[in-house]
């Protein structure tokens, strides 16, 4: 009888002791699980990462992703992949006032919708330049409009 009431404590202290152990590891998964992805360890490159995280949430549709950059005036380089969209961004630092350009791949489910983006530094390009008209050679009178 004593034997009994021994197993029947130890079982219940290793009841006790697995819950805990269990809500432990729980409380631990939910707090990792709920932390942003470390995308990028480039300290210049974590603006453009958290602009990205709180303007394009994981599950925003392509189409909107897509509408974003065209907005911004970010151009979508060909990937040749389906579910995948590439772009250059470009970024000033604000603390160094350099720029930092990333390129971005972005990643679709099966239904279109965003699961995740990747970064890659890239050297800095330089601004799209606008076509000046050619001038007329030196002496030659201009028009007057």
């Amino acid at each position: 009888m004593e034997t009994l009431l021994l197993k029947q404590a130890a079982n219940s202290w290793l009841r006790q002791r697995l819950t805990a152990f269990l809500a432990i590891c729980a409380m631990a998964l939910c707090a990792s699980g709920c932390q942003k992805v470390q995308r990028t360890s480039d300290p210049q490159l974590k603006p453009i990462q958290d602009m990205l995280d709180a303007q394009l949430p994981a599950g925003t549709p392509e189409a909107n992703v897509l509408s974003y950059l065209n907005n911004r005036g970010y151009a979508v380089l060909p990937t040749g992949q389906q579910g995948t969209i590439v772009t250059t961004i470009r970024h000033i630092d604000s603390q160094t006032v350099t720029p930092v350009t990333a390129r971005v791949t972005f990643y679709f489910d099966a239904n279109r919708k965003l699961s995740t983006f990747e970064m890659q530094r890239t050297f800095n390009e330089g601004l799209p330049k606008t076509e000046e008209p050619p001038q007329p050679p030196a002496g030659v009178p201009q028009p007057t409009q």
